[in-house]
């Protein structure tokens, strides 16, 4: 059966006789612009006053576009319509009864399954359905013979769809999920990416992505729409389609705005490239023969680092023939852990002399145990939380510092920062490279000064050389910047500065968004200045801790 335009209220009032297939002249200002209802409903009588009816005249026949006055309850929905909702129509039905529809439908010759001719809609489906609810008797449309085709031409198909992409992506108009579908749509209907982009204005990479998101099953599409995400967003969100619970968090993030995203979405792809890197260790100590523990059970084993034979550290390979060894993978920085399930049996001794050997939390009882547990969680969940975060901001950094001129107040920090941080502008300015700096130059797409390997004359982004006046304190930002970030690491969420809080306090002021652990830094330098009990591990970095999935 062949769907109309229908609404809540369909009947008219008028009792006059619309004849919805009338021809009239194309002139483009009557295209683009319209009148009230009933002046409309004049026109449309002056024009069947005028006009002939006969379709299947040469002139009809030739012509690729032709204006028609149709009634819009005889204009029957498309099939592929790219638009899930047609929204509330109150304010655009008022609008017509008021205006009239200002701009022509687009609707191509249609028969349907009883064989009845008519006309199908391409553009213009919730103008339609407003000037039903509007009660107009008839409304212009552009009859597009050059589009016509039926359910079986895939490419006739593809056409509509390209069309309804056309139209409505250009206005405001389609949820990211309806603009995949619609791409969707024209790629399984055989048209090609390029063509695809060509067709609809869109660029090969936006149509990549939107084949990416049309992938989405019902529910995430549903929330992705409910959410208001954005294609960026939506297609992001794709990428990790397979796992809910980071659908849903990357979801619940956009909706607090598109900072705290990207921040989800850095902590997301970490923990995948985490979990990825661990599967491959585990793969290989299989294949290699190991014995493979769990992380909880490599935790009640003893560390060969801690261990001797025979007055001989204990190594990996020296460590190979014990009946104790093995191995359990961490998602942190030290990978492969090896272990002794039993070192006192296999004559092992502590390496560090005297004292007993310890198994992992030795013997605590289990409520230490289970605090020690807790406590380690904790260390690992904020030094991951703290790494994303890092990512997240230097990324927002570089590309602040790419800008024309600098934020305001930015002159000020960095001359207050020099006078009150001297530390991290020594570090920056020494010449002496080392792998915190060239992480921070790399990161923020700066070069510090006074390094061997820098090319005399050659102008970079921190130089001064070559770069006009108002960009000069942007230039001194980047360079405090590079020394702030230098000292910056996945641990500076546990003995946090009062310069890394200013340095923060000053980025959200330019619009950065801060992270939780971010927050927290600021939060915990205020208690501590303001006199405050603070509960703080001073640690360096936090790295030992054994970061590892049981554990996250």
């Amino acid at each position: 059966m062949t769907s109309t335009i229908t609404t809540e209220t369909t009947s008219t009032e008028t009792g006059a006789s619309v004849e919805p297939n009338v021809t009239a002249a194309l002139p483009a200002e009557q295209i683009a612009e319209g009148a009230g209802v009933e002046q409309q409903q004049a026109e449309h009588d002056a024009a069947s006053a005028t006009s002939t009816e006969d379709d299947g005249t040469e002139q009809a026949a030739e012509s690729a576009h032709e204006l028609k006055w149709l009634d819009p309850e005889t204009l029957r929905v498309h099939p592929r319509n790219v638009r899930d909702d047609l929204g509330d129509l109150t304010g655009l039905a008022a609008s017509i009864a008021s205006q009239g529809v200002l701009e022509a439908l687009t609707v191509v010759p249609h028969v349907d399954a009883e064989g009845t001719p008519g006309y199908q809609l391409v553009a213009g489906h919730r103008r339609a359905a407003a000037a039903v609810l509007a009660r107009a008797v008839a409304v212009a449309c552009i009859v597009r013979h050059d589009l016509a085709a039926t359910e079986e031409d895939r490419a006739g198909q593809a056409g509509h769809v390209g069309a309804m992409l056309a139209e409505n992506l250009h206005r405001r108009g389609l949820s990211a999920v309806e603009e995949a579908r619609g791409v969707q749509a024209m790629i399984d209907l055989g048209v090609s990416v390029t063509r695809v982009a060509k067709s609809t204005g869109l660029g090969r990479k936006r149509v990549a992505k939107a084949a990416g998101v049309a992938r989405l099953d019902e529910a995430t599409a549903a929330a992705v729409t409910a959410a208001d995400l954005t294609l960026d967003q939506a297609a992001a969100v794709a990428l990790y389609a397979d796992d809910e619970a980071t659908t849903a968090t990357l979801i619940e993030a956009a909706e607090k705005g598109p900072g705290h995203f990207n921040h989800a979405l850095t902590r997301a792809k970490q923990s995948r490239e985490a979990a990825e890197k661990a599967a491959q260790l585990t793969a290989d100590l299989v294949a290699a023969g190991r014995t493979v523990l769990t992380p909880a059970q490599g935790m009640e084993a003893t560390r060969i680092s801690q261990l001797a034979h025979d007055g001989e550290p204990l190594t990996a390979e020296n460590h190979t023939a014990c009946p104790g060894s093995a191995a359990y993978v961490t998602q942190g920085w030290q990978g492969v852990v090896e272990v002794c399930t039993d070192p006192a049996k296999n004559g092992h001794a502590s390496r560090y002399g005297g004292g007993q050997l310890t198994a992992g939390t030795g013997e605590l009882s289990e409520t230490e145990k289970a605090a020690a547990t807790e406590a380690r969680r904790a260390t690992i969940a904020g030094n991951r939380n703290m790494h994303a975060a890092n990512e997240t901001r230097r990324e927002w950094v570089r590309t602040m510092l790419g800008r024309r001129t600098a934020p305001k107040g930015a002159l000020r920090f960095a001359v207050e920062t020099m006078t009150t941080d001297p530390r991290s502008l020594s570090r920056w300015l020494s010449g002496q490279s080392n792998s915190a700096q060239d992480g921070a130059s790399a990161d923020l797409g700066i070069e510090a000064p006074g390094l061997f390997h820098t090319v005399k004359g050659k102008p970079t982004l921190t130089s001064g050389e070559q770069v006009p006046d108002a960009r000069l304190a942007v230039q001194l930002l980047a360079h405090v910047a590079g020394g702030i970030e230098t000292g910056m690491h996945k641990g500076s969420w546990r003995n946090p500065t009062a310069a890394d809080a200013r340095w923060l306090r000053f980025l959200a002021a330019s619009g950065y968004t801060l992270a939780e652990v971010e927050e927290s830094i600021i939060a915990a330098v205020e208690a501590r200045t303001s006199g405050q009990a603070e509960d703080a591990d001073t640690s360096e970095d936090g790295e030992d801790a054994d970061e590892n999935p049981a554990d996250a």
